[in-house]
């Protein structure tokens, strides 16, 4: 319920005032639930009599529901997402807030926010291309009149006005029924067939495919439809042709679907892991990229790239060996022998470490799992109040530093961003923020950051992700009292998210509801939370304070500093005291 309210507040106004009365009605059902269950005493019996009465707020709720998927609901949140940014009024957080609720109002609707997503930015970029597929999407054009596709960089000459009339006439367009199908690559793959079926996906030899386009006439009937017809989008040189890939085609058959591409993922990769249980195999390793087709025609470029290897720092530039080096005094007289709470202590870094290359479901039960350890040795009661005493503050406080310091040195690191006479400039801030320390290694001034806060406020444009970033942040950190209202702001994020982590954590541990994309919202904050509590109980046993003193200093100071900010001279003073 409150993640409910707390979703409706970062609603844009447009919205809001769409869905009216729905919204009303729904809290006040959850406000009448919430009088009962909050009153003292045994509630069963009236609770009871609320459940009897439940078609009227399931009815309530579900209406809103189905309001969600409507046209007018997602063409509100757009018309809220341009106020917003032709605006100068609405901050960088409540500008992310609308553009992430519009994304979830597409998939709700049955539309891809991807391929929507694309076809909107060409619009308003003045794309021909852009423009022609919008308007065929809407009715306005019929695909198989247009005798030669504009290029993707011809600009199409629409005014801005026009442009986002175009873009919400898309929005206001009901999704079509269509016939789906989507390419996916396998990389490190090999078949001896040059093609076979396994239901709904066909797998073929990586080299053939190349071939394949545009292949028309007789004997050619067993082409797929998407490939024999080629227009704008597709080339015969955007497909990999190496040798080592396979091919998957997966035919999702006709109908609505929200994210097409996700659904063909996720049947071609468990159909081949299936495979793979048997033979234990790592490869048929998955590329990025894909190719989605809807009745037979391509709907945009394919862009296939193998993956990545993860980038490893030269072994000259990796602190590892000074920290090592560094713990040769401190830990050294702790490992013989190793005392059993310490023993503890390394093998719950392991846990944490572990669970890195898991998904967020499985990692926030053993990030928790961290945390109830930490506050077991600390004499914390239940891990979500250990944190709310202990951490809070502590958290609004580096959340706060974290976000002077990436903003800054992110706007300080985008020369391309600016006119050349501005590059200096810009690498005079960057030098000021993380001056280089030697081997890679960068210190990090806060106060720095502050100082240069101002010029390069100046130096971005405000309609920019970054301008508006640093106008958000100026604004927030031009007093005390508005730094003091951050805080507050932030407390109220720090509840919301606590309490969704309990929440979520108690489901997936005992067999409750927890979607995937409602544990993603607080995977990182549980990770981080975890390492946070972790890394000071492992400083601690090595430095012999002990658990428990250490988490006392931790917050009483940060306490402190909180106490502070409404009373500081000045915004430096409330940002950095001890």
């Amino acid at each position: 319920m409150d993640d409910l309210r707390l979703a409706i507040g970062r609603c844009g106004p447009r919205v809001r005032a769409e869905l009216g009365q729905g919204l009303v009605t729904v809290d006040d059902q959850t406000s009448r639930l919430l009088a009962i269950v909050s009153q003292p005493g045994n509630v069963n019996s009236t609770v009871d009599g609320w459940r009897s009465g439940l078609s009227a707020p399931i009815a309530a709720l579900k209406r809103l529901q189905a309001r969600l998927s409507e046209p007018a609901v997602v063409a509100a949140a757009w018309r809220d997402l341009v106020d917003a940014c032709q605006g100068t009024i609405v901050s960088a957080g409540e500008l992310g807030n609308r553009r992430d609720l519009f994304r979830s109002l597409l998939l709700g609707a049955e539309l891809n926010p991807r391929a929507t997503g694309r076809v909107l930015a060409g619009v308003l970029h003045d794309s021909a291309t852009f423009v022609a597929e919008a308007r065929v999407l809407i009715g306005e054009l019929d695909r198989d009149d247009i005798g030669t596709w504009p290029g993707r960089r011809d600009a199409a000459g629409l005014d801005e006005a026009a442009r986002l009339a175009l873009c919400e006439r898309l929005l206001g367009t009901p999704p079509r029924d269509g016939h789906h199908v989507v390419w996916l690559v396998f990389g490190q793959a090999y078949i001896d067939s040059t093609r076979f079926s396994v239901g709904p996906v066909t797998f073929y030899m990586g080299p053939m495919v190349e071939g394949m386009i545009g292949k028309v006439g007789p004997g050619m009937e067993w082409v797929p439809a998407e490939l024999r017809h080629v227009d704008g989008w597709l080339r015969s040189e955007d497909m990999p042709s190496e040798d080592g890939i396979v091919f998957a085609r997966v035919d999702l058959g006709r109908g609505r679907f929200a994210d097409p591409v996700g659904r063909a993922v996720e049947l071609a990769r468990a159909i081949v892991s299936i495979a793979q249980f048997d033979t234990h195999s790592s490869n048929w390793v998955p590329w990025s990229g894909f190719l989605h087709a809807v009745d037979g025609r391509v709907t945009g470029m394919p862009l296939f790239l193998s993956p990545t290897p993860t980038p490893h720092p030269a072994p000259w530039l990796d602190s590892t060996g000074d920290v090592l080096e560094g713990m040769s005094g401190k830990l050294g007289p702790h490992l013989s022998p190793i005392a059993e709470t310490l023993r503890d202590a390394i093998e719950v870094v392991r846990w944490w470490q572990d669970a890195e290359d898991q998904s967020n479901i499985s990692r926030v039960v053993l990030d928790v799992r961290v945390v109830e350890w930490v506050s077991s040795l600390v004499g914390g009661g239940a891990w979500y109040t250990f944190l709310g005493q202990t951490w809070k503050q502590q958290w609004i406080r580096a959340w706060i530093h974290e976000h002077l310091y990436t903003t800054c040195a992110e706007a300080a690191s985008r020369p391309g961003a600016v006119a050349p006479e501005l590059h200096a400039q810009l690498a005079s801030a960057l030098f000021k923020i993380q001056p280089s320390e030697g081997r890679g290694t960068y210190a990090v001034r806060l106060d720095r950051a502050l100082e240069v806060l101002p010029d390069l406020q100046a130096i971005h444009p405000f309609h920019t992700r970054i301008g508006r970033r640093l106008s958000s942040l100026s604004a927030r950190l031009a007093t005390p009292a508005t730094l003091e209202d951050w805080c507050r702001e932030l407390e109220v994020d720090w509840s919301s998210q606590v309490n969704r982590l309990r929440r979520l954590r108690n489901a997936l541990t005992h067999g409750g509801p927890a979607s995937a994309g409602a544990v993603d919202t607080v995977g990182a904050f549980g990770r981080e939370t975890a390492r946070t509590a972790l890394r000071a109980t492992l400083t601690s046993l090595v430095d012999g304070r002990g658990p428990a003193a250490a988490h006392i200093e931790i917050k009483a100071k940060a306490d402190a500093w909180r106490a502070g900010v409404p009373v500081a001279p000045d915004v430096a003073t409330a940002l950095f005291a001890q």
